[in-house]
């Protein structure tokens, strides 16, 4: 039987797990627009660099987002794994990419780590 709490769990779980999504993919967009300014300029290591975290940053907002969809189905036992998942890769990302990263970057991971406790919740 699902509970009232579970359904508003998710359906939190996934608006936060949407806006973490958003936010690493338009961050990704940005560091993609600097790297095109730096190769502009001539620097092309530094453009190397910004285009490979732009890469890491879309691949990591994909995903979470996929992660966050996929939470919102109704099984407990999917809600369950799903937090799991997502409180790791809040983890995984602010040991990889440094609290130092960008404020977009950090408050993706947070909202993540939140998304991921919501689903854990929900599956409870």
């Amino acid at each position: 039987m699902r509970s009232v709490t579970a359904d508003g769990d998710r359906r939190l779980g996934l608006i936060f797990g949407v806006v973490a999504a958003v936010l690493l993919v338009v961050d990704a967009l940005l560091r993609f627009l600097v790297g095109i300014v730096f190769l502009a300029t001539g620097r092309e290591l530094a453009a190397l660099g910004s285009a490979d975290e732009a890469v890491i940053f879309l691949v990591l907002g994909l995903v979470i987002g996929f992660f966050a969809v996929l939470g919102r189905s109704r099984g407990a036992d999917r809600s369950l794994a799903v937090g799991i998942i997502l409180i790791v890769l809040a983890i995984v990302g602010w040991l990889a990419l440094g609290f130092g990263s960008s404020l977009l970057a950090i408050l993706a991971a947070v909202f993540t780590l939140i998304a991921g406790i919501l689903f854990l919740v929900a599956g409870r």
